[in-house]
């Protein structure tokens, strides 16, 4: 099978799937070569690059499937409409969700403990400073309350921090499980990220949610506190992010994903010296990265097989159609 890793993010994710397919063409390609080369694929492989109408529309491709959770670059209807099947490989199934909570903890750290300051104070000469930001005892509000939302907020709470959620819908028992102080649906967002230290997005990107984190949200935050992302990059309006961090109005940001991937290496988010920045690692640890890539692996020899590969988000739509 001629499979097609589309761009050339995440170079591990390639040599783990061609290591372990070395019957199959596995190749990758810079994004511009995408729709050319992808027309006669059998399965593509996405990653960041947000699959062009023209090559759905065109490609031989019995199969999309992402590395990872999202999905957000791909054109499902469309892909359906094709008889193209489409699959990710979700948070749970692999080490993803406490992979990416582990980050979130990272970002919360690093920024909290004012890192950029602690290696600049080497040069110069400096010790015992800064002083940073203690976790235990402050207030963390996560903001959606799934797979990576729960394994955060278990490793806060064993912080000793003041877990509290908003989510769509309520879960008593789930709360009460995960040690909240305190949850609400969304309507409640502003009210309580008012009271937090950290304000944490785990949340899905949906229309309802792009732009979430804007200047009324850092308006109604305390100077102290922080903003952390490693859900979506467009869940943040950046051009207000940047502001809010200019003027003081937050303290400070930890970031793992943004709105435009690869992110202009010229970007203010780069050069605040209140921000911690990472290239969209949340997930990239060994352990993820060969889960999925088992998973992508015995997946792809289903479909090579005539079988329906797990986790196809659109199955139930295709057999209705009569494509499997």
């Amino acid at each position: 099978m001629n499979i097609l890793f589309c761009g050339k993010a995440a170079p591990k994710a390639f040599e783990l799937l061609k290591a372990l397919l070395p019957d199959e063409d596995v190749c990758s390609c810079a994004e511009e070569h995408v729709v050319r080369l992808g027309m006669a694929a059998d399965v593509l492989i996405p990653l960041m690059h947000r699959l062009e109408p023209e090559l759905i529309g065109g490609t031989a491709a019995k199969l999309i499937h992402q590395w990872g959770v999202g999905l957000e670059g791909v054109d499902i209807a469309a892909a359906t409409a094709r008889g193209i099947m489409v699959c990710n490989v979700p948070g749970d199934a692999t080490a993803n969700a406490e992979s990416t909570a582990e980050h979130a903890l990272f970002l919360m750290l690093a920024v909290a403990r004012r890192i950029h300051e602690c290696f600049s104070a080497f040069h110069q000469g400096l010790w015992g400073t800064p002083v940073g930001q203690a976790l235990g005892g402050s207030t963390a509000l996560i903001v959606g309350l799934g797979r990576v939302g729960k394994a955060l907020a278990r490793k806060l709470a064993a912080l000793g921090m003041n877990v509290q959620a908003v989510r769509r819908t309520a879960d008593i028992e789930t709360e009460a499980a995960l040690g909240l102080v305190g949850a609400g649906n969304m309507s409640r967002l502003y009210e309580m990220a008012s009271a937090a230290d950290f304000v944490i997005s785990t949340i899905a990107l949906t229309d309802h949610t792009r732009g979430l984190f804007n200047q009324d949200l850092f308006r109604v935050m305390k100077p102290a506190g922080f903003v952390i992302n490693v859900s979506r990059g467009p869940v943040i309006n950046e051009v207000d992010l940047v502001k809010a961090l200019q003027t003081g109005e937050i303290a400070g940001a930890g970031l793992d994903v943004y709105e435009q991937e690869p992110l202009d290496p010229n970007s203010p988010l780069l050069i605040l010296p209140n921000v911690v920045a990472t290239p969209h690692i949340a997930g990239a640890t060994s352990q993820n990265y060969d889960g999925i890539a088992r998973i992508l692996t015995d997946n792809i020899l289903r479909v090579k097989g005539g079988k329906v590969p797990m986790y196809c988000v659109n199955e139930t739509t295709l057999k209705a159609q009569g494509t499997l």
